[in-house]
């Protein structure tokens, strides 16, 4: 997303115990600096770094302008309170089955990435076939339910209604990501897609059997229908 918006490089520096152990000036010498050749950083005006969160703005401004080059804060959106936007409080919506509210802090609707991996074709046998999507380990997953959404894999973009769970009526005991393509026919396994949540249908629960499971299933395709139509 940051290479569509213009970024020449995108470089993540990974968060592990000797970064963390930097003190301010080490961070900025050694990393921006030193390692990323950084002039100008542009940063959000709470920003803390360094070991403990020891610095802040000023002290980030104060160590670029040493280091011949300069820092710059920039007003963080919606900051402080309750209606602050941070990921700390995105991670929690998301947990917690609020993908809209999410997708309003976001800009977008949050969306995982993972490779289409066998599952146990039950969808299919009752006439639902879905794509059992296998997410990055450290990927947030959405609570348990149903979903409305999209998949998207290539070019290609179709509506979805996604479940998240362990399939309480079959007694499965790991859950998983099952997206079915409301107008799709064909194979995905072995592709990476990425399946996007913008609407929470409802909680996961156990029914008495596959009828009254195809019945809901029916009815959940038909509103995650509604949704994603309804956004063109």
């Amino acid at each position: 997303m940051l290479l569509r918006y213009g970024a020449d490089e995108v470089w993540v520096i990974p968060f592990d115990t000797g970064l963390s152990k930097k003190t301010p000036e080490q961070f900025v010498r050694d990393v921006l600096v030193g390692e990323g050749g950084a002039g100008v950083v542009v940063v959000g005006e709470n920003f803390r770094f360094g070991h403990r969160a020891a610095g802040d703005f000023q002290d980030l401004l104060r160590l670029m302008r040493e280091a011949g080059g300069t820092a710059v804060g920039v007003q963080v959106r919606g900051a402080g309170g309750e209606g602050g936007i941070s990921s700390t409080r995105i991670r929690a919506l998301i947990s917690e089955g609020e993908v809209t509210e999410a997708a309003g802090l976001l800009g977008r609707p949050y969306m995982l990435r993972g490779e289409v991996v066998a599952g146990d074709r039950r969808g299919r046998s009752i006439g639902f076939p879905t794509a059992n999507v296998l997410p990055d380990a450290d990927a947030v997953i959405p609570a348990r339910g149903v979903y409305a959404g999209f998949v998207r894999f290539g070019e290609e973009h179709y509506a979805a209604c996604t479940n998240i769970g362990v399939a309480p009526t079959f007694g499965r005991a790991e859950s998983r990501v099952e997206a079915y393509l409301l107008a799709f026919e064909g194979d995905l396994y072995g592709h990476v897609v990425d399946a996007s949540f913008v609407k929470r249908i409802r909680e996961e629960r156990r029914f008495s059997g596959v009828d009254e499971l195809t019945g809901q299933i029916r009815r959940d395709v038909e509103e995650a229908r509604l949704i994603t139509d309804s956004l063109g």
